[in-house]
């Protein structure tokens, strides 16, 4: 007599497609959170230029009584060019595939390829960042490293630095309320590190998380809390230099960043394109579709005292 178990049937009738997709790793985006925002209008050319002038000389010498005027003075303004860029990814689908596929393929494709568009964005930025910001290295620690690891005085180090160059805060603080375990913040410029470093920071003495905020009002879902004149924001696509330190340890370029140190710039018309053609437009026998995203963007430095890649390493 021969039975019939589920070892005679074909493998798809032994399956069950689960209702929803699984969710997909995905770094937070911090890099374009700080950045001033501008857009590049239509047929503006290929630059955005931006004019800051140079500060005159404040008048501290007294006239007198001579009658002779003291020398004047020359009004310049400082040039700042940004060049637009373009960039694309695309996807090719069978047409066997979107006919067949048991899953709506054209709708998670587009899903993934807007989100690939956006990182590409902000790993633009970041590596420019790197490319163009002044380097400290940390060297409150007691590793005997180079650079160090992260300390209170290295940041106190960096938030002076930038208050001397008359730098811009982002926000001007919290006050305290009447909220177990909660505490003021200060006015703060944003850190923008990687979240490896997450314990280096709950191991700070004037840490504060950001659940131990005195209100949630303007808190980020990617903000992990605050420290001395920093609000500490962590992305697992923070750059990190493998081995890179005097020791071989792995080396962390945090962005310690002031309002109006950077910009990124927009294409008016073409920040974000989602593009699909149909089989139709593939070729004689229809075979294939596209579905692509492409955008335009640049990047410029506005302000290079205001903005500090803070370099560390980490004490396992």
């Amino acid at each position: 007599m021969t039975i019939t178990t589920t070892g005679n049937l074909p493998a798809p009738i032994l399956q069950s497609l689960a209702p929803g997709m699984l969710s997909v790793p995905t770094p937070n985006f911090n890099y374009i959170i700080p950045a001033e925002k501008y857009s590049m209008p239509r047929g503006g050319g290929t630059t955005m230029r931006f004019l800051r002038p140079v500060p005159l000389q404040p008048p501290v010498v007294k006239l007198g009584n001579s009658g002779i005027e003291p020398a004047s003075q020359v009004a310049t303004r400082e040039i700042i060019d940004a060049a637009m860029s373009f960039y694309g990814t695309s996807v090719i689908l069978n047409e066997q595939v979107v006919i067949q596929d048991q899953d709506p393929v054209l709708s998670w494709v587009t899903e993934r390829l807007g989100v690939a568009m956006r990182q590409g964005e902000d790993i633009i930025l970041r590596d420019y960042l790197l490319s163009s910001a002044s380097v400290y290295n940390c060297k409150g620690g007691t590793s005997g490293d180079n650079p160090t690891e992260l300390t209170l005085r290295d940041l106190s180090n960096v938030a002076a630095a930038l208050d001397t160059a008359n730098a811009f805060k982002f926000l001007t603080g919290k006050l305290g309320e009447d909220r177990y375990g909660s505490a003021p913040i200060r006015a703060a410029y944003f850190f923008l590190t990687n979240t490896e470093l997450q314990p280096t920071f709950d191991g700070l003495d004037k840490f504060t998380s950001s659940w131990n905020y005195p209100n949630q009002n303007d808190t980020i879902y990617s903000e992990y809390g605050a420290v001395l004149n920093m609000r500490i924001f962590t992305s697992s696509e923070s750059a990190v230099q493998r081995g890179a330190s005097m020791n071989g340890n792995d080396v962390y370029n945090n962005m310690c960043v002031a309002r109006e140190s950077y910009a990124h710039i927009d294409q008016d018309g073409y920040s974000s394109q989602l593009l699909y053609r149909p089989p139709i437009f593939s070729g004689p026998l229809a075979l294939n579709g596209t579905l692509g995203v492409k955008f335009a963007q640049a990047q410029a430095l506005l302000q290079e005292t205001w903005l500090r890649n803070v370099r560390c390493t980490q004490i396992s």
